[in-house]
């Protein structure tokens, strides 16, 4: 795996800005004003045999690194970041353990508009298009999209009392040949639904 270089980023909606946080200090997800927090990051680029797949789902739980090396036979530079985001994580949560789901995708697996019944879940996405969010909590109002390689910190309805959760989806790719592979992290204290 590569890492691209950064490129210049169309700017998110303007009130995106009162919705999300972005940033490189995770900590701030714990602000109550906050259901979201995004890291700008470069893309890290996947070994092309990876994406030529089948659509696929594998899944992992346990300590973040024995759960990275669990997903299965991963390009070295893919899985070092699946263990550093999962121990991140797990650290920003006080968890010892994660769950961990890698999918490759090609359709609209989660094309509504929704929040997650989990308390925090990381999303990236590694090739494709990112995760679309809401600018606010409003259903039907304006989405737009994080870039391949960024970090969403996103919380679920179980965050906590005076927390909202963050509104997102899957963005409709069904049809026009384009292929997503995302990453999402839970930590294991609820059981989640699917979705990103």
């Amino acid at each position: 795996m590569q890492v691209a270089a950064s490129l210049p980023r169309p700017p998110s909606p303007s009130n995106a800005t009162d919705y999300a946080c972005f940033t490189d200090d995770w900590s701030a997800i714990r602000r109550p004003e906050h259901p979201l927090v995004v890291q700008r990051r470069a893309v890290p680029l996947c070994d092309r045999p990876l994406l030529t797949r089948d659509p696929f789902t594998w899944r992992a739980s346990g300590a973040p690194d024995r759960a990275a090396a669990a997903l299965g036979d991963l390009p070295g530079a893919l899985a070092e970041d699946i263990a550093m985001l999962a121990t991140r994580l797990a650290a920003l949560m006080l968890c010892d353990e994660v769950r961990l789901r890698l999918e490759l995708v090609d359709d609209d697996s989660c094309r509504k508009l929704h929040a997650d019944f989990t308390d925090l879940r990381l999303i990236t996405t590694y090739a494709g298009r990112g995760t679309q969010f809401a600018c606010a909590n409003v259903p039907g109002g304006e989405v737009w999209n994080i870039d391949a390689g960024d970090i969403a910190l996103v919380k679920g309805w179980q965050f906590g009392e005076g927390h909202d959760p963050c509104l997102h989806r899957s963005p409709p790719i069904a049809g026009t040949g384009e292929r997503r592979l995302l990453l999402a992290i839970d930590t294991p204290r609820i059981d989640p639904e699917p979705g990103a």
